[in-house]
């Protein structure tokens, strides 16, 4: 019996041991950064977050069929990401309010350690979408916005899908968009057609605004693509008085 408990004692303080070794794999530190931008070179418009679109990565060191990996995007295109393991990766945007890339278009990037690697694209988005003139409050309370879209055409070899439709967007809070808005206060969507493109087209609430507050305003246009994301207009602020 004491032999007993001896060896259950020895086997016990070797598993502990070995459970105390450390990991070989070193801190993630590499780091990659980026913006999704326009032909002129402006930030799209986006959702925070995966909303709006999403950076896939797909490490490519040990496998060419690798699991991917979503990074986020902020709401002017921009997206990073400081705890990677270093290696070989494929980069590309995907699922977004834009013509989908081309396998050459997609970026193949080297990630070491400590270090910071940029991958930029410049992607066609579907529509743009202007202001007219600034937001205003109504005698009534209700917010009020006139705006504008455009298509862009296709580029070779894709189809320019057709207006769906467009909505107004108001939240308290500045990541303002169709991940984060009043929904008791901004009405539902509004169909859109090719025929209203280039035309001065107005939105308003549907119900005054509850608060004396800031609220943050945007608009966003659609087409009837398989992901069916908005392309948005800038942000703006509204003060609503008491």
């Amino acid at each position: 019996m004491k032999k007993n408990l001896i060896y259950a004692l020895l086997f016990g303080f070797a598993a502990m041991s070995s459970s105390c070794k450390k990991d070989n794999y070193a801190v993630p530190d590499a780091e990659i950064s980026g913006i999704l931008t326009d032909a002129n070179g402006v930030g799209l418009q986006l959702e925070q977050g995966k909303g709006s679109a999403r950076i896939k990565l797909e490490e490519l060191s040990w496998s060419n069929n690798p699991t991917a990996q979503d990074l986020n995007l902020q709401q002017d295109g921009r997206y990073s990401n400081n705890k990677l393991f270093p290696g070989r990766y494929r980069v590309a945007p995907f699922d977004g309010p834009f013509y989908p890339l081309d396998s050459v278009q997609m970026k193949i990037i080297e990630l070491t350690s400590g270090n910071s690697t940029v991958a930029d694209f410049r992607v066609v988005p579907y529509l743009n979408v202007a202001f007219v003139g600034e937001p205003v409050v109504t005698v009534d309370k209700k917010i009020s916005v006139s705006f504008r879209f455009t298509r862009n055409a296709a580029p070779a070899g894709k189809t320019q899908p057709a207006p769906l439709d467009y909505q107004l967007f108001i939240s308290t809070t500045q990541y303002v968009g169709n991940n984060n808005f009043d929904n008791t206060r901004v009405g539902g969507v509004v169909a859109a057609t090719a025929a209203m493109e280039n035309q001065v087209l107005t939105i308003t609430s549907s119900q005054p605004m509850k608060y004396a507050t800031t609220y943050f305003v945007r608009v966003g246009v659609r087409v009837n693509d398989s992901f069916k994301k908005y392309n948005y207009t800038t942000i703006k602020t509204l003060n609503v008085p008491n």
